[in-house]
């Protein structure tokens, strides 16, 4: 069978059925866009952070596709751009019916939820190309119904984990933890369950992940953390929380006690702060009376990391030196074994580092931690 389709915006699911001249010809149609558009890269992740219309400085998130970039263009810059005229494509292969693509487009959707992909990836024309390649009998969803089969997967997942959890005879611990994205900056509350099944293993389960707006108070956390221990129906299971030793933690501890003791008669629920915090915070406390060559150092390794000039020079002089380039770590404050990843790294290249310093001593000389201080932090890292 053969049909004719119309290959516009609006339709793009032909395309992965095409020759391989006809994929060519819609390569140009989509690269003409982006003869006026720049891609804006963050200078630390060089993540795409947004695309820049070169003709009025217009910026769009990097999750449009070039059909909203070729629709701006079209509208606001009709002088400069002249949209492609649509044309008709012969299909080559005879599709295949909905029972038979089910299968793959349920792949589809798990690879596109274990490996982070964004919807738009059924509009890349190189994926597009690899699946035609790989079954040219399979049509590629657009990237709306991408999303509907995503939450469909996402209903159906949930309610077997709460099917589950419902069956679970024994007690059941919580974590949780409030983090911050790093790209959209966006809050949110992670929930995870552990318990031991009937076969004596421990298991974990993430609950759920929960959008957190406003201020992070004890009140709006708690409130959270009812609302689905309601929707799994476990408040009478819950024998303890693990939280974080921050004080809206500490609180809701106290306030979810509370509300599990009058509304579920659970008298047994504990709050607990986490070990691992608890050391962080002892060991935060005791680095505060290390001595500067630490501190000299982490400015050493601050200048280098925030320095593509510096990265480069480091490269070359570990080629020149047969050395394997390592890229020098920063310590983080909530993370104590990180000062130590970052000393090891150091003394790892401390050789090829020196020569960097020396070499540019306007800018690293000060900062490149003496032979005695060297002595110092080596000391400091075998304890």
């Amino acid at each position: 069978m053969s049909g004719v389709f119309e290959n516009d915006d609006n339709n793009l699911s032909d395309d992965s059925l095409a020759s391989d001249d006809e994929r060519i010809i819609n390569k140009k149609l989509s690269a003409d866009v982006w003869e006026f558009f720049q891609k804006i890269q963050d200078e630390e992740s060089w993540l795409i952070t947004n695309y820049k219309c070169i003709l009025c400085a217009k910026l769009y998130s990097p999750g449009n596709p070039t059909s909203t970039l070729r629709r701006h263009l079209t509208k606001k810059h009709p002088s400069h751009y002249k949209k492609p005229e649509t044309r008709q494509t012969t299909l080559h292969f005879k599709p295949y019916f909905p029972s038979k693509s089910k299968p793959i487009t349920d792949s589809l959707v798990d690879f596109v939820a274990t490996d982070l992909q964004p919807f738009t990836i059924v509009e890349n024309p190189e994926f597009k190309l690899l699946i035609n390649k790989l079954n040219p009998h399979y049509i590629l969803p657009c990237r709306q119904t991408l999303k509907e089969k995503f939450i469909e997967n996402y209903k159906m997942r949930k309610n077997v984990l709460i099917n589950e959890v419902s069956q679970i005879n024994s007690k059941i611990s919580l974590t949780t933890d409030i983090w911050t994205s790093e790209i959209s900056k966006d809050c949110y509350l992670g929930v995870t369950m552990h318990y031991i099944n009937n076969n004596w293993e421990l298991k974990n389960l993430l609950l759920d992940l929960i959008p957190v707006n406003g201020s992070h108070t004890a009140g709006l956390i708690t409130s959270k953390l009812l609302q689905i221990l309601e929707k799994f129906s476990i408040s009478n299971n819950i024998l303890a929380l693990t939280t974080d030793n921050g004080s809206n933690m500490i609180a809701c501890g106290n306030q979810l006690a509370t509300e599990l003791d009058q509304e579920f008669n659970n008298m047994a629920f504990t709050h607990y702060r986490c070990a691992a915090h608890i050391i962080n915070l002892a060991v935060k406390a005791g680095m505060n009376h290390v001595g500067n060559e630490i501190k000299k150092l982490r400015q050493f390794v601050v200048k280098i990391k925030n320095s593509p000039l510096f990265l480069d020079k480091l490269s070359e002089i570990c080629t020149l030196k047969k050395v394997k380039f390592l890229k020098p770590i920063l310590d983080i404050d909530i993370r104590w074994n990180s000062t130590y990843f970052m000393i090891n790294r150091q003394i790892l290249m401390q050789g090829v580092s020196e020569l960097l310093a020396t070499t540019n001593v306007e800018e690293l000389g000060d900062l490149f931690p003496t032979i005695s201080e060297w002595r110092h932090i080596k000391v400091f890292f075998i304890l």
